[in-house]
This record gives C-alpha cells, structure tokens and sequence, in this order.
C-alpha cells in the first residue's frame, strides 16, 4: 500500500501549479496548463515517455481506485500524488521524476526550466515563461525567514495524519544558522521586500513569485534564481 509523505503537502494552489495525468487520444499522458497570456490558456502534454503517468496512475488507483488526476514534483524530484480522503487530500509519494517533461507550444520546446523563450537563461526579476508548477512556500512578513505550513503526520510506520492538527516549518529553526537563512531569503526578499508573501519553488530548484502585473489586470510571476541547497529545507526521508 502507498505510504504518505512525511514532506510538504502542497494545499491550495491555482490550478496551473500542478501538474496533471489525463487521458489523451486514449493514453494517459501527463500534462500542464500554460498561460499563454490575453486570457488564453494552453493545455501542454508530455510528448517523451518518462513512465510517471503510469507512476501517478498506480498510486491513484491503488488508493481510491480511481486513475488521472494532479500531481507535483518538488524540488528534491519527489513525486507527490494527492488523493481526495473526504473532504481533504492525503498525499502520497510515487517515487523520483528522473527525466524532465517534454511539452511542446505551436512547435516550440515548452520547459519549466528557468529560461526565456528563445531558450536563454533568464536573470532575476525577468518574467518567468515556462509552465509554473511548483511548491508553495511563504517568505514571512519582514523578508527574514521562510515557512511551510503542513498537515502533520504521526510518528508511526507508516505514518497517519493526526487530525485537526498542523505543523508550521520554519527555516530559520531548521538551519539555526542566520547567515544561512539570509541566503536563502534573499532572491525572494529582493523581488517581494518586507512584505512578504508566497512563491514557489520547482523540480528544477527555480523559485518563481507572483507580482501585480503592470497592466493592472492580474498577476504576473517573475524569476527570483534557485535555491542554494547548502541553505535550504533539508530532503524528507522516503522509503
């Protein structure tokens, strides 16, 4: 039986941070919203053969008996599967996504890579193009540390979720290293300032954050740069 995941459960997030395993031309495919911008949105599908929609499938019909559905790849490459328990999710890990997602746009690579679309590096503070899916973290107000609020889990083998109950992570009591935390905020805090707010990190380790987009009409999302894995949450124990 699946085991759930003693990391981050990403709860509440748009639609278009989530990957997901649909059934396209008869063949379960995994796919992503794209936002192609002036209100239109593109449905991307995987084009290579990574085997991890039939990873996600087996999860959810090992747990509720049911295939397709939204998954996320955090940035340690873990796949997570949601699977509804009620009215909430319970999440599940389907093992490492070894390969990258090959998506294609009216011809052209589609990557959630951190790059332009002519497939140059993007520098902090551009617009982030590709795809967003990823995981949500919060930079707290003041811009000196960073949290993660999850359900929390028994100590138990295998783990259940303790009820009405959840655990907030902070980096700062992670790391216990001030120096180490002001790496890790800073391409955050340098586009959000001292107030704060959510952004997400990738399987690629690229964060990204919504900004209010110059037109007034919504938000646009802009590359901060990676995480440093030397000053980061530290990877989640998995089986």
């Amino acid at each position: 039986m699946p085991t759930l995941y003693r990391g981050l459960w990403p709860q509440n997030v748009k639609k278009l941070a989530k990957y997901s395993v649909k059934d396209v031309d008869g063949k379960w495919r995994v796919t992503v919203g794209y936002d192609v911008g002036d209100g239109l949105r593109f449905l991307a599908v995987e084009g290579g053969e990574t085997g991890l929609a039939s990873l996600v499938n087996q999860i959810k019909t090992a747990v509720a008996n049911q295939p397709g559905g939204a998954f996320y790849i955090n940035e340690f490459r873990h796949v997570l599967v949601p699977v509804k328990n009620g009215n909430t999710s319970e999440y599940y890990y389907a093992g490492r996504a070894e390969e990258d997602f090959v998506f294609d746009f009216e011809g052209k690579p589609l990557t959630t890579r951190a790059v332009n679309g002519d497939g140059h590096a993007l520098r902090p503070g551009e617009k982030w193009h590709g795809p967003r899916p990823g995981i949500p973290y919060v930079l707290a107000a003041g811009g000196g540390d960073i949290y993660y609020e999850t359900p929390a889990l028994t100590d138990a083998d295998p783990p259940a979720v303790r009820p009405n109950m959840t655990r907030k992570v902070q980096l700062s009591k992670v790391l216990g290293d001030r120096g180490a935390v002001a790496r890790a905020t800073k391409p955050v805090a340098d586009l959000r300032g001292h107030q704060g707010g959510r952004f997400y990190v990738n399987e690629h380790g690229a964060i990204f954050t919504p900004v209010s987009a110059g037109d007034g009409n919504g938000l646009d999302y802009v590359y901060c740069g990676q995480i440093d894995r030397t000053a980061w949450f530290p990877e989640p124990l998995v089986d």
